[in-house]
């Protein structure tokens, strides 16, 4: 058990390094000037330096963002088993999606889902 997870971890070493050294090797090598190599987003010119400071609401958002994601990722095996589960399993995600909603209502009402 402990050799197979040893050559597992060893493998998967070796292609991580095996991509990271590949891609300069075996990319595209132009430079790019001019108009070529401005960051292209909107189709309008850019303004500014291409890496900014962010606001404060840029994070706050998200955090929020992340947060609520992974309880979603939670929530994903909840209802695909929700026929099979026991009464025990759907009253303790009753509580995880209590608790939830408590915290986007604590968020809504506290104001940090208002932009700034």
């Amino acid at each position: 058990m402990a050799a197979a997870l040893i050559i597992n971890f060893l493998l998967v070493l070796a292609l991580v390094a095996g991509m990271t050294f590949a891609s300069p090797l075996f990319g595209p090598k132009r430079k790019l000037s001019g108009e070529k190599g401005v960051p292209y987003e909107t189709g309008m010119p850019p303004y500014g330096a291409p890496y900014g400071r962010m606001t404060v609401s840029y994070y706050r958002f998200a955090v929020l963002f992340v947060v609520f994601d992974v309880d979603l990722a939670f929530l994903l095996p909840w209802v695909l088993l929700r026929r099979s589960l026991s009464l025990e399993a759907m009253l303790s995600m009753t509580v995880f999606l209590g608790l939830i909603a408590l915290t986007l209502a604590y968020l809504w009402r506290k104001g940090a889902l208002e932009c700034d």
